[in-house]
């Protein structure tokens, strides 16, 4: 059984650094207990948000716009 936070280190291990203040660890399947590293992405809280409440569309938008 997966403790909370196990997907927050797997990622840091991966990343090679510790999770940087207002980063968020999303799983994609949105199952929390599939902790492969596939599975898992950093997002922004702000990033995280919009997946969660307007969906995958809006967050690309906003990345998009975040970037021009």
């Amino acid at each position: 059984m997966a403790c909370y936070g196990s997907h927050r280190r797997i990622v840091e291990k991966s990343l090679g650094r510790k999770l940087k203040k207002g980063e968020v660890v999303h799983h994609r399947d949105h199952n929390p207990k599939n902790n492969e590293i596939r599975n898992l992405e950093v997002l922004t809280e702000k990033e995280h948000n919009i997946l969660h409440f307007r969906g995958l569309n809006a967050l690309y938008k906003f990345r998009k716009n975040k970037n021009e």
